[in-house]
C-alpha cells in the first residue's frame, strides 16, 4: 500500500489550531488520538478531548469547530481500527516539501507515544509482549529522525516505506492491546442463568 494522507483534514485542522493559539501539528494531535484508541481508551467525547486539550496545554475550551474535526478524527482513527482493512491512514501533510513531511511524520510518532503512554498509564515496558515493544522503539526512532539532506526519488521512497512502517506500526499495537482487552472483557464476564 502507498502513503497517503486526508488533507480534506489536516488543512483546516491547522487553520484552527492556529486560531486557538495551538503550536502543536494536526499530526501530532492525530498521532495522540491513534496512540490513545491503540491502548482501549473508551473515554466519551469530553474525555478525549480533555486529554487532547491537556496535551496542547490549551486554556479554555476547544472551539465548535475544533471540537468537530478532532471528534472526526477519533471516530475516523476507530474504524480504521476496527475494519477488516487496516485503513488507518495516517494525517500527514499532502504537498509539502519533503522535509516538512519527514517533520510532521516525527510529530504524529511523538504525539503516538503520548497518547499510548496516557492511554497505558500504569502499565510497564518490560510487561508488553516483545514484539510491541519492537514497534514502540521503532516509533521513538522515527520520532527523533533527521531531516533529509537531499528531496530525491530515493529520499522520497525511503519516506514512504517508513509512513507506512509507522502506520502498520500502530495497526499492530492496536491489535495486541485494544482487541485483546476486549475479547478478555467478554470472557470475563459472567453467564447469566435463568
Amino acid at each position: 500500500m502507498t502513503y497517503q494522507s486526508t488533507p480534506e483534514y489536516y488543512q483546516p485542522l491547522a487553520e484552527t489550531l492556529a486560531r486557538a493559539g495551538v503550536a502543536h501539528s494536526p499530526a501530532e494531535l492525530h498521532g495522540v488520538i491513534c496512540g490513545l484508541l491503540s491502548t482501549g481508551f473508551t473515554e466519551d467525547d469530553p474525555g478525549l478531548l480533555g486529554v487532547l486539550a491537556a496535551h496542547v496545554d490549551l486554556d479554555g475550551h476547544w472551539s465548535e469547530e475544533a471540537r468537530q474535526l478532532l471528534l472526526g478524527l477519533r471516530d475516523q482513527v476507530r474504524q480504521a481500527y476496527e475494519g477488516e482493512g487496516l485503513d488507518l491512514v495516517l494525517l500527514l501533510p499532502e504537498h509539502e516539501e519533503l522535509e516538512i513531511r519527514v517533520a510532521t511524520l516525527g510529530h504524529w510518532c511523538e504525539g503516538f507515544l503520548a497518547g499510548f503512554g496516557t492511554g497505558s498509564a500504569g502499565v510497564r515496558d518490560a510487561d508488553l509482549p516483545t514484539g510491541l515493544q519492537e514497534a514502540l522503539s521503532d516509533l521513538v526512532a522515527v520520532s527523533h529522525v533527521e531531516l533529509p539532506a537531499d528531496d530525491g526519488a530515493e529520499e522520497e521512497d525511503m519516506f514512504e516505506q517508513v509512513s507506512e512502517h509507522c502506520r502498520v506500526a500502530a495497526m499492530m499495537i492496536f491489535t495486541e492491546l485494544a482487541l485483546r482487552a476486549r475479547q478478555s472483557n467478554k470472557q470475563e464476564k459472567p453467564v447469566t442463568r435463568h
